[in-house]
This record gives C-alpha cells, structure tokens and sequence, in this order.
C-alpha cells in the first residue's frame, strides 16, 4: 500500500502542554490539537482526496483499501494526546479504533447539517468529579474552518452538566482550527453541524477510539474456541461480545488477510503466542 502525502510533525507534545490539553479537553468537551501534519503536506492530501473520492449509491466516501483512509489516526501527537483523554492512571488504557466515519459534501450535496445532538449519553453526572468517557473521537478537516466553511458548533461543558443545552441558552461556540490541526472531542456534549457557504469540497474524517486496558504483555492469537463463537455468531450482541467491534472475516476479507500476510515480512517471520 502506497503511503499518502500526509506528512506528520514528529515533535510530540511536551508534558506541560499536555497537562493544558488534557485540562480544556475535560474542561469544554473539545480541545484543538495544534501542528499535527505538515501544513503543505495537507494541501495536497486534500487534492489526492478529490481525486479518490466516489459515490457508492448513498453518499461519496474513499475507497477502504486508499492509505488516505487511515492517514490521520497514523498522526504521532494524535496517537500521543489519546491515552491522556481517556484516563488518569498511572497505567494508560491503550486506545482502540472502533469506528471510521468518512463526510464527502460536494458544492451540490452542500446544506445538510445536523441539529443539535448527542452521539453518548448520559446528559450528566452527579457531582463536579470528572468522570471519563468510555471513547472519544479524533476529527481531520483537512482545510482551514472559518463561520464560512459550517464549522461544527458545541455548548462546552456539556459533556458533564445536564443543565447545559441549546434550549436554554447555553454559551455556543464554533470550533475554528487550522487544516494542520486535529480536533478531540467528547461526544457527550451537545454539538452539532453548520451548513457550509464557502465553495469547495468539504472532507471530514472522524475515528472513533475506545480504551482497552492495560496490556503489560504481548498480544495474543484468538483462541479457537472463540473464532467458533465470533464467526458462528448469527446475532449483533454475540458478534460483539467475541469479536469486539468489526464484522467476522468472509471469503473476501480472508483474501484481504492473506494478501496481506504475504506481503508482510513482519507477520512472515513471526508468530504470535497463543493465550494458553
């Protein structure tokens, strides 16, 4: 697979900005994450975007096999901010994709945006404790967000104080970043769309990240029994319950898998250890 022309920055965030962070993250529901990517390397991601991007009979969306698909989660100051936002322990969680969400919106699909919502509940917690959310989401625009280009707007503090919403007239602010940055938001807060006005093709790439524990060994092989339960499972609740959030391989994806076994030379070199 050919590498996109995403280029990251690999200085990674000392700790005293993480602590600052971290600190509005759980503060607001939403902290911008600053100097991501390289700011011409984006530019002209976002021309190879418009020139992958088709339409499946639904919406327009980019192939899943293009590395553009997972170019933003590969972000080292993304993957460094992630263990920070979903814990305070000593031993960080490590984080998990459970969902990708692609938005195409061309200059004739533009209008659509959603109204005020919530993607987690619940709407608030007793007490003024920080509680964790169980995932959190990292966003790419790939373009400067002005009010012209239909920012997505919040109501912080939301995400913790159910007497925050947008029928009582709860400060709203736009979420304004720059094409290089990455916005991490907590999907317990009240937010929601803006039409865009500016011309051009918006692209928004989201990931879903949820908080696996502590591993203080290696990862392991899935035990037989297991793939019997996963890809026997005829129901939503028993595929998730053995096999977490992805589908069972079917005769396409295994021949996904073994291609890309045999072009692995890790994976050709090395096996992984069973868990008995």
């Amino acid at each position: 697979m050919k590498n996109s022309s995403l280029r990251y920055n690999q200085n990674l965030f000392p700790d005293s900005e993480i602590k600052k962070l971290i600190h509005q993250f759980k503060q607001k529901g939403f902290v911008i994450l600053p100097n991501v990517f390289e700011r011409e390397s984006v530019k002209k991601f976002k021309t190879e975007l418009e020139e992958i991007m088709f339409h499946n009979g639904i919406s327009y969306t980019i192939p899943d096999n293009s590395p553009h698909y997972m170019a933003g989660a590969l972000a080292p100051r993304g993957r460094q901010i992630l263990p920070h936002s979903l814990s305070d322990s000593i031993a960080k969680p490590m984080p998990s994709i459970h969902t990708t969400i692609i938005v195409i919106e061309t200059d004739k699909t533009n209008g659509y945006a959603p109204d005020w919502h919530k993607d987690r509940q619940p709407d608030g917690m007793p007490g003024k404790e920080y509680h964790f959310s169980s995932d959190v989401f990292l966003a790419f625009y790939f373009e400067d967000i002005t009010e012209e280009h239909g920012p997505t707007q919040i109501i912080p503090g939301s995400h913790q104080d159910n007497t925050l919403n947008p029928y009582n007239d709860s400060k709203v602010e736009s979420i304004l970043l720059n094409m290089e940055d990455a916005l991490l938001i907590d999907q317990r807060a009240w937010h929601r769309g803006i039409s865009r006005k500016a011309p051009g093709t918006r692209f928004v790439i989201v990931y879903g990240m949820y908080a696996l524990p502590q591993h203080y060994g290696t990862t392991f092989q899935m035990p037989h029994a297991q793939i019997h339960h996963w890809m026997n499972a005829d129901n939503l609740n028993d595929r998730v319950y053995f096999g977490g959030p992805f589908a069972p391989p079917t005769k396409e994806t295994i021949e996904i898998f073994t291609k890309e076994l045999n072009n692995s030379e890790f994976l050709i070199n090395f096996t992984f250890p069973k868990m008995s």
